[in-house]
This record gives structure tokens, C-alpha cells and sequence, in this order.
């Protein structure tokens, strides 16, 4: 008497749907939830199938989870319950079946709204790469011929003897900064999309770390930017083994971005070389205008662009580059950073 009250109890007031089914499927008992779930009333449904008065086009399944559309009595729109249905053996023989339905409408409905999200956002990004591609390629030929022209205006210049050489040389120079600029972001972006499109091996060769940043500062910065740059180890050499070209696009953007976003008349850049068991930490501090710390999370992002930054020049790709060639090598990237005093980017690598 006590059990049968209890199941009683359970039953009124439970959210889900319980079933207690007959050998072949039939209805034999249904909780009042069904009332509430479907618009059903209890006599309407005991000794029928579910595929005859719900409209389930599936058949059940036993032990194993089922999400199955309900159609409602009074609506007509289905509602999703995710089913289990266990068998009751009697004399090691199947007696009946009990069941439990839940409503999943809501959740399902919102997983279906995500993937569909997602993959709109897959395809947003797909054609974006195909244009940055495009873009970057169609570019390279202009460059090229604006390369080769500055070059032979260059020639005829020095043959002239009536041209002001020193005026016209010094804006030929700036012709030529500003390209070797444009070319280093084309092939940048070429890089990226490259690597995202391609899950290409990674070549690791051993190279000494401290020599590598070295040489990086001697042949990539001018020599007013290398006497603000320090570097700072206790070992005389630190053996990794790494990709020399992605380490080289690491380095050269966090290196230039300190160098850019840092006091012009008070820039100190330090890079700190740290050697771990299993990593060495490499940490570029600057004493910059630092990052705000609600965008500590966006900086890495593609094309984006600080609110402290927003004076200076740049397309926002150099941190999101350090990021995907950091994941190619297995390297951990952190920022720590304090707004007008200055930014440390830590690159910890497997040795």
C-alpha cells in the first residue's frame, strides 16, 4: 500500500512522461504529465500505440536513447521527448516495458539554432580566406612591378645629371620602405591562410634560442630600434628544437609591436629567456601604452584592433600570427599587461 502511494505520488508530479507498456507496444499506464506535455487526457491514450496517437514516425527502440517527435493534440507543431525504454523480466521473461520521456524541445531547438550558426560562421570565414587570398595574390603582381619600376627610376636617376639627387633619392627610400611594408603584410597574409587551410607538417631543426633572437634583432630592426632592444639569460646558450620561420614571425611581430607601441622617447624592450625541465619561456616586455583587460581576450584575434591603438598604423594581423604559428609549435602564448605602464608577451616552447 505504502509502494503504491509512493509510485502515486511520484507519478503526479513528476515532469516527465512515465510508460508502463505491454509486450507489443500498447499503452498501459501513462503519467498525468501527459496532460500538460501533449493535451492528452488518460483515457484517450491507455491500450493505444504510440505511433497511433502521437503520430511517432520511428519505431521504439529498447535500452537505448530515442529523441522522437510527439505530436500534440491541440498544436500543430510536434514536440521533441527524448525517450528510454527498459524491459521488466518476469521469470527471466519480458513481462513489459517501462519507459521514461523527457521534453528536449528547447534543447534540441537550440542545438539545431548553433550548428546552424556555426556553420554559417564556417562558411563566413571560408570566403573570407578565398578574398584575403585572392587579394594577397592579385596584390603581389603590382608590387612587383612597382618594385622593378622604382628600381630603373633609380638607374636613369643616377645618369641624369640634371635631377636634384639627394630630394629625389630620399622619396625614392620612402617608396621603398613603404613597400617592403605592404610586402611583408601580403606575405603575412598568405601565411596565415596558408596555415589554416593546410594541416602541414611542422620541420623542427635544433637551433640555439639566444642566437636566433640575436641575429632576428641584427638583420630585421634598424640600429637606433636595436639600441632600445636587450636581451636577458643567465646560460650562455639555450638548445630547442623549433621551426626557424614561424619562430622568426613570433619574434619579429612581438618585437616590432613593443617597439611601436611603447613611448617613443622612453622605449626599453627586453627579452628575457627563461629555461625550464621541459620548456624555455621566452617573455618580450615593453613599456607601453599596455592593453585594456577587457580585450586581453581579443588581441590575438585577426584583424583586430586595440582602442588604445587606434592612433598608430597597423591591420591587426601581428598578434593573430604569433598565435598560429605559436599552435604550430606547440607553444603556450600568455599576456600580462598594465594599461600606460607597458605589456610582457611570454612564448613558453618545448624544448
Amino acid at each position: 500500500m505504502e509502494s503504491a502511494k509512493l509510485f502515486e505520488l511520484i507519478t503526479n508530479n513528476t515532469k516527465d512522461l512515465i510508460v508502463l507498456f505491454n509486450c507489443d507496444f500498447s499503452i498501459l499506464y501513462i503519467s498525468p504529465s501527459v496532460k500538460r506535455l501533449l493535451g492528452y487526457e488518460l483515457f484517450e491514450i491507455v491500450g493505444k500505440k504510440m505511433e497511433d496517437i502521437f503520430a511517432v514516425e520511428e519505431p521504439l527502440r529498447v535500452s537505448e536513447p530515442q529523441i522522437l517527435a510527439f505530436q500534440h493534440k491541440n498544436k500543430t507543431e510536434k514536440l521533441l521527448l527524448e525517450s528510454l525504454i527498459k524491459p521488466i523480466l518476469l521469470n527471466d521473461k519480458v513481462d513489459r516495458y517501462l519507459g521514461i520521456l523527457r521534453d528536449v524541445d528547447i534543447r534540441e531547438n537550440l542545438k539545431k539554432e548553433l550548428e546552424e550558426a556555426l556553420k554559417k560562421e564556417k562558411e563566413i570565414n571560408e570566403n573570407k580566406s578565398k578574398l584575403i587570398s585572392m587579394a594577397s595574390h592579385e596584390l603581389k603582381n603590382p608590387l612587383a612591378t612597382i618594385s622593378s619600376s622604382l628600381e630603373l627610376l633609380s638607374f636613369y636617376i643616377q645618369e641624369d645629371p640634371h635631377i636634384e639627387k639627394p630630394n629625389v633619392e630620399r622619396h625614392i627610400e620612402k617608396i621603398h620602405t613603404q613597400l617592403n611594408r605592404l610586402n611583408e603584410i601580403v606575405n603575412e597574409l598568405l601565411m596565415m591562410e596558408k596555415t589554416k587551410s593546410q594541416n602541414q607538417d611542422v620541420t623542427l631543426s635544433s637551433l640555439d634560442i639566444i642566437t636566433f633572437i640575436s641575429d632576428l634583432i641584427k638583420d630585421s630592426f634598424s640600429d637606433v630600434d636595436r639600441s632600445k632592444i636587450k636581451i636577458k639569460c643567465k646560460e650562455d646558450v639555450v638548445y630547442i628544437n623549433s621551426n626557424k620561420i614561424l619562430l622568426h614571425h613570433i619574434f619579429k611581430n612581438l618585437i616590432e609591436n613593443a617597439i611601436k607601441y611603447s613611448k617613443p622617447d622612453k622605449t626599453k624592450i627586453q627579452v628575457l629567456i627563461e629555461v625550464g625541465k621541459l620548456q624555455v619561456d621566452v617573455s618580450v616586455k615593453d613599456n607601453g601604452v599596455g592593453v585594456n583587460p577587457l580585450e586581453k581576450d581579443k588581441v590575438f584575434d585577426q584583424f583586430y584592433r586595440s582602442s588604445r591603438t587606434s592612433e598608430l598604423t597597423g591591420f591587426g594581423l601581428g598578434l593573430s600570427i604569433v598565435k598560429e604559428c605559436a599552435s604550430m609549435l606547440d607553444a603556450k602564448v600568455t599576456l600580462k599587461s598594465t594599461i600606460d605602464k607597458g605589456s610582457t608577451f611570454k612564448i613558453s616552447l618545448p624544448k
